[in-house]
């Protein structure tokens, strides 16, 4: 386990939302939406460098943090 090289990743970030709750439980706009987001993602080293997306709720509201490279 000595002498071995992990490649470089630098990761990015981009908040989609925020989403009521209605809007958020609109299943298929919400989808349009993150797919929206994920095809205009800047810096993205290919169109399939999407590695999370993860729900956060702020005070009611939902916003969709992904996570690229």
């Amino acid at each position: 386990m000595g002498g071995e090289l992990m490649a470089s990743i630098d990761p990015k970030f981009k908040i989609v939302g925020p989403f009521s709750p209605k809007q958020f439980s609109d299943t298929t706009t919400l989808a349009s939406t993150i797919d929206t987001a994920v095809g205009t993602l800047t810096g993205a080293t290919s169109t399939t460098s999407l590695i999370a997306a993860e729900p956060v709720i702020v005070l009611g509201q939902a916003f969709i943090v992904l996570t690229y490279v």
